[in-house]
């Protein structure tokens, strides 16, 4: 066990016991990081700023930085809550790792050797609503009388939406497809109309290249119609319980 210090200890993620951690040369939230073992886990953590407390934008990019090198370096990581901070490694031995160990361990379990990627699809909007005004007489008709009144340009919005969904209610499906079925995935309530598709997956680590090639190739098939952005390899937000 480490030895505790007193201004309290930053909490970025669970970790197997033994993990070298990576050295963060430029991550002001990483001072002092250090690895607090019990048993089979650890908890990777640093010591906090003294002088001002956590919550500026840039704490939240250093607490995402460190994580990503974690998984970057190949190690099996369950991320913390942003903001999780406890006042010396003993009460993070007590309050955590014994508390919580058989829970920790099996997370950690359900996703070692794996990485989470995030795909964000989205409709290019120019060439689609020129296929969606090419596809729809009414659309068509409402946009060529230039929906002068207010009840129209309501219509006319209205309709194009819907013209959405009915596409989403294909592209979406056909990129799922795709993408393949024989990884974990969740997918999560499009907040856009001109969204396809927001998913995570749980990839094994060996097979990341083989997905990242997937997810082009999907991309490339749809350039100039639909907008595909992959997000990682990160560790697996997604897929863990809340701490």
């Amino acid at each position: 066990m480490t030895t505790s210090v007193d201004v309290g200890c930053y909490v970025f993620g669970i970790v197997d016991a033994g993990t070298r951690l990576p050295t963060p040369l430029d991550i002001p939230l990483a001072k002092g990081l250090r690895l607090v073992e019990h048993e089979s886990v650890g908890a990777v953590v640093s010591t906090p700023p003294d002088d001002r407390p956590l919550g500026k934008g840039s704490d939240l990019l250093d607490h995402d930085r460190l994580l990503s090198d974690l998984v970057a370096s190949g190690t099996s990581v369950l991320p913390m809550r942003f903001g999780t901070v406890l006042p010396d490694d003993e009460t993070v031995v007590s309050q955590l790792l014994v508390a919580r160990h058989d829970e920790l361990y099996r997370q950690l379990a359900d996703i070692r050797g794996t990485v989470q990627y995030t795909v964000k699809a989205r409709y290019e909007q120019e060439p689609v609503l020129r296929e969606i005004v090419a596809n729809n007489p009414r659309i068509a008709a409402l946009r060529e009388r230039g929906a002068a009144s207010f009840d129209e340009q309501v219509q006319l919005g209205e309709s194009v939406v819907r013209a959405l969904a009915d596409l989403r209610a294909s592209d979406g499906p056909a990129l799922l497809k795709e993408l393949g079925d024989a990884h974990t995935r969740r997918e999560y309530e499009l907040a856009e109309p001109e969204e396809v598709l927001r998913a995570s997956y749980l990839v094994p680590a060996a097979e990341a290249d083989v997905f990242e090639q997937r997810v082009e190739r999907a991309g490339e098939r749809r350039a100039g119609r639909i907008r595909i952005r992959l997000v990682g390899p990160s560790p697996a937000y997604d897929f863990v319980g809340e701490d």
